[in-house]
């Protein structure tokens, strides 16, 4: 049961989840389109995160796999990274995300993938809260005749299906056989993006709106600015994911070392 110590589904699970809520939506793709080929894309995910899980699981992992996923997941850090210093800049002014990845660089070093697991369980909750001011706020202004409207029924476009590096190299960090759910997290993505599409398309009437809209759109006449508290705890996820993913770095770097040396020996 170490393995399962070391990486928990809820740390993971947040990280997914902070991913796809960064993801834009496309111009042109209908609310439709979301749901068919968005079941088709978690379908095939979901196929090839279990092919690679036996694969990982049942044969040995050379190195240059392992300094692969290291890459991987810095790669991912770092768009996460571009992502929020993009909502910092463009909707606080300010440049704090550069200033915090030296940090954050440093956390995901000394902290062990275990330790993320209490952050992300508290974390959570504060999603479900915000998600439940956001659904609150904009419930008023869903009107449900948007759905049959052309925009949101017409298939003019394929959407594209979101792929993490957390889909495919789990299996590495796990030593022990993981939970079933963990397979699922293609379909968290897709629960995600369904759920922004279909708020965004139940109060504008089409998805060709950016994903703050919809967060500006949210009035019950408490606070005028409900987004900025919104966006805040999306940063404060995203900051989570930055850390975790190198931590996870820096727990496949360190097998790839052992790997390296047990060869040499």
């Amino acid at each position: 049961m170490q393995g399962q110590k070391k990486l928990s589904f809820s740390a993971l699970a947040l990280s997914v989840w902070t991913a796809a809520l960064a993801e834009s939506l496309e111009p042109g793709v209908s609310l439709r389109g979301m749901l068919l080929y968005g079941v088709l894309g978690a379908l095939l995910l979901t196929g090839i995160s279990a092919v690679l899980c036996v694969c990982w699981q049942q044969t040995a992992v050379r190195q240059v796999w392992l300094f692969a996923a290291v890459l991987g997941l810095l790669a991912e850090a770092f768009r996460t990274a571009m992502q929020a210093q993009s909502v910092c800049r463009q909707e606080f002014h300010s440049m704090a995300m550069l200033g915090l990845l030296p940090l954050l660089l440093w956390a995901g070093c000394r902290i062990p993938l275990s330790g993320w697991d209490a952050p992300a369980r508290v974390l959570w909750w504060f999603v479900l809260l915000g998600e439940g001011l956001c659904l609150a706020g904009i419930a008023g202004q869903m009107e449900w005749s948007h759905l049959l409207e052309p925009d949101a029924v017409q298939l003019a476009r394929l959407p594209r299906v979101p792929l993490y590096a957390e889909y495919l190299l789990w299996p590495l960090l796990i030593e022990e056989p993981a939970p079933r759910r963990v397979l699922f997290l293609p379909w968290l993505t897709f629960f995600a993006q369904v759920c922004l599409a279909g708020g965004i398309c139940l109060v504008f009437g089409g998805t060709d709106y950016p994903e703050q809209e919809l967060l500006r759109a949210w009035s019950v006449g408490i606070f005028s600015r409900m987004d900025a508290l919104l966006l805040l705890i999306w940063l404060t996820c995203a900051v989570f994911r930055i850390g975790f993913l190198c931590a996870a770095a820096g727990e496949l770097w360190k097998k790839a070392a052992n790997c390296r040396k047990g060869a040499a020996g």
